[in-house]
């Protein structure tokens, strides 16, 4: 994503260290110095994205989200993080939105037409949202295995097809 100053690189270890250790309020209270920095608001708007997101408040997410694109960060990141925060914001025909813009980009991204699936599902379009999952599986196998975990496709269940997805081509 974006270097940290030399100077910082110790606060946005702890920082990550938090993160992956499930605390994200913990690495919430340590983003301050890299907010305050120029140099260094990217990483910290990053981290705090991730912290916002585990505490399931979407909203302050997205509007770091928004930040973010005009510094330029990875731009399949913010799309896949902006559609998750707007999909539980029930804001469905904008997370499909951001699943097609990044599809666009990367057309073989797996995880952005298993994701597209999933919102086309949860919107009553089942018929691309099965031509979408299957996309996702012939990219990777991996996505086979999630199919009938995924609450999201639950819809699509019953349907012969979907469930011929699961066994390995």
């Amino acid at each position: 994503m974006f270097s940290v100053p030399n100077d910082l690189e110790r606060v946005a270890a702890e920082i990550d260290g938090w993160l992956e250790l499930r605390c994200p309020q913990r690495a919430l209270e340590r983003l301050q110095p890299l907010l305050d920095r120029a140099d260094a608001r990217a990483v910290g708007l990053s981290f705090r994205v991730r912290a916002l997101v585990a505490t399931k408040k979407h909203a302050e997410a997205l509007a770091d989200v928004l930040e973010l694109r005009e510094l330029g960060l990875d731009p399949a990141w913010l799309d896949l993080t902006e559609a998750w925060c707007r999909k539980r914001m029930g804001e469905l025909p904008s997370a499909i939105r951001c699943m097609q813009q990044l599809l666009e980009r990367e057309p073989r991204s797996a995880i952005g037409h298993f994701n597209l699936g999933c919102y086309l599902a949860l919107s009553g379009e089942l018929e691309q949202a099965l031509d979408q999952v299957t996309i996702a599986c012939g990219i990777d196998e991996k996505f086979r295995e999630l199919l009938m975990d995924e609450v999201d496709l639950h819809d699509l269940h019953r349907d012969p097809r979907f469930l011929q997805l699961q066994k390995p081509s």
